[in-house]
């Protein structure tokens, strides 16, 4: 009985001693947390056991996985869950291009009457060139105003 009692002791004993080897969920909480600056700061993990779960949001896959290489990397880390996404930056489109589109796309819209009208736009200012009948202008008018510009700028030619 004394041996079993001793053999019993030694494997719980020597069970402690490897499970203390490992490293703890803090000390590896901070070192994911280290890892994860060298890629966004708006990452955050959360660490269990060992597992590791990735959250947040970045720019491009490319980032995600290389968040997740990079924790996988860290000793002590038994798996890692990417629950990261990946959202792609909105094109950055030009007020005045965007206001030309719209303006541009009314008057169209609108019929052959201003096929002769020309519409550039700078800085919000609307200017409107080009040959368009007496009874068509308060429409065209309308139309540049209803976009909402700063100022429309009428350069057009009247013609009969």
């Amino acid at each position: 009985m004394n041996t079993k009692l001793l053999l019993l002791i030694a494997v719980l004993f020597a069970g402690m001693t490897l499970n203390s080897c490992g490293v703890s969920d803090e000390k590896l909480q901070k070192d994911v947390t280290a890892a994860l600056s060298a890629v966004s700061s708006s990452l955050t993990s959360e660490v269990k056991k060992g597992e590791v779960t990735l959250n947040g949001i970045v720019e491009a896959p490319e980032l995600k996985a290389l968040a997740e290489k990079i924790v996988a990397a860290v000793k002590g880390v038994k798996s890692v869950v990417n629950k990261i996404e990946v959202q792609l930056p909105k094109p950055k489109i030009n007020p005045d291009d965007e206001l030309k589109n719209i303006i541009s796309t009314a008057i169209t819209a609108a019929g052959e009457a201003y096929n002769k009208v020309v519409v550039a736009v700078k800085e919000g200012e609307v200017t409107l060139t080009g040959e368009v009948k007496r009874a068509d202008l308060q429409r065209l008018i309308q139309i540049a105003n209803e976009a909402k510009p700063k100022k429309v700028i009428n350069e057009l030619t009247i013609s009969k």
